[in-house]
C-alpha cells in the first residue's frame, strides 16, 4: 500500500470536527488516506455513527483517564460489539497520573473480556504503568492482539511486548533511537498522530493536525534509514495481521 495511515486520532474532538473536511483535506494531500479514529464517551460514540466517511474505521472503549469516560457505556460498547460497527476495543488500559488503580483495572479486565468474546484487536493506552499492564495480560489475556497506542517506552520494555501479538504505533513524541530501530526492525508496527493530542516537537501550532503524520513517518526513516515506501509497506501489513481485514 503506498498511501498512509493515521492509526490513532480522535476525529470526534471538537478541534478536528469543527474542521473535518479540511483536516483530511490536508491530510490526503501528503498521502494519508486512512484514519482510525479513537471514540473516547457516549457521545463521541455516537458523533461517529452520525460522521462516517470513506477511509475512517473506528473503536470504542472506556478510557482510563478521560473524564467523560463512563462505566454505563459499557452497556453501549456490548451493542457496538454486536452490531459490528467498530473494529476495536479501545483506547483502554490504565494510567499512573490518576489515584484509582483498582477501578483502572477492573475496566480494563471487563473490556478485554469483552474483546476476547468478540475476537477483536485492542487499542492500548499506557502510562507509565507498562509492568502492570504486563503481568494483566501474561496471566489473563496472552494471547490477545492490538495495538501499543503512543509507545514510548524503554528498550526493557519493548523487549517485554514484543512477545505478545502487538503492534507498536509510534507518535511525533517517539522514545529513543535505539527503540525506534528495534520496533522497526522487529517489524510489526503503526503511525499515528494521536491529533488533536501530542503535536510535534517545536510546532507553534495550537494543536496537533493528521497532516503531521508524514513528519513523523519522515522522522523515523531518518533515524532508521529505512525507506518511507518500505515504512508503510510493513505497516499495511501490521494493519492486516491485527485486524484481519484489507482497507
Amino acid at each position: 500500500m503506498n498511501n498512509l495511515i493515521d492509526a490513532h486520532c480522535h476525529l470526534a474532538d471538537e478541534r478536528i470536527a469543527s474542521n473535518l473536511q479540511n483536516e483530511i483535506e490536508e491530510a490526503n494531500k501528503v498521502g494519508i488516506t486512512h484514519f482510525f479514529s479513537s471514540a473516547l464517551c457516549q457521545k463521541e460514540f455516537e458523533w461517529h455513527q452520525d460522521n462516517a466517511f470513506p477511509g475512517m474505521k473506528w473503536c470504542a472503549g472506556i478510557h482510563p483517564y478521560y473524564d467523560e469516560s463512563a462505566e454505563n457505556d459499557f452497556k453501549t460498547l456490548i451493542k457496538l460489539c454486536d452490531e459490528k460497527q467498530i473494529i476495536a476495543i479501545g483506547e483502554i488500559g490504565l494510567d499512573k497520573r490518576k489515584n484509582n488503580f483498582e477501578w483502572q483495572k477492573k475496566m480494563l479486565l471487563r473490556q478485554l473480556d469483552l474483546a476476547r468474546n468478540y475476537d477483536l484487536p485492542v487499542v492500548f493506552h499506557n502510562v507509565r504503568q507498562y509492568y502492570e499492564m504486563h503481568k494483566i495480560l501474561k496471566n489473563n489475556f496472552p494471547k490477545i492482539r492490538g495495538i501499543q497506542h503512543s509507545f514510548k517506552g524503554s528498550q526493557e520494555v519493548f523487549e517485554v511486548y514484543k512477545n505478545y501479538d502487538i503492534a507498536f504505533s509510534v507518535c511525533s513524541k517517539l522514545p529513543k533511537d535505539g527503540v525506534i530501530r528495534s520496533i522497526i526492525k522487529h517489524g510489526f508496527y503503526l503511525f499515528e498522530t494521536d491529533a488533536p493530542y501530542q503535536k510535534p516537537p517545536h510546532s507553534k501550532e495550537k494543536y496537533n493536525h493528521l497532516k503531521n503524520l508524514l513528519w513523523t513517518v519522515e522522522k523515523i526513516s531518518k533515524i532508521t534509514r529505512v525507506d518511507i515506501t518500505e515504512l508503510k509497506e510493513i505497516q499495511y501489513l501490521s494493519y492486516q495481521n491485527i485486524f484481519h481485514e484489507d482497507l
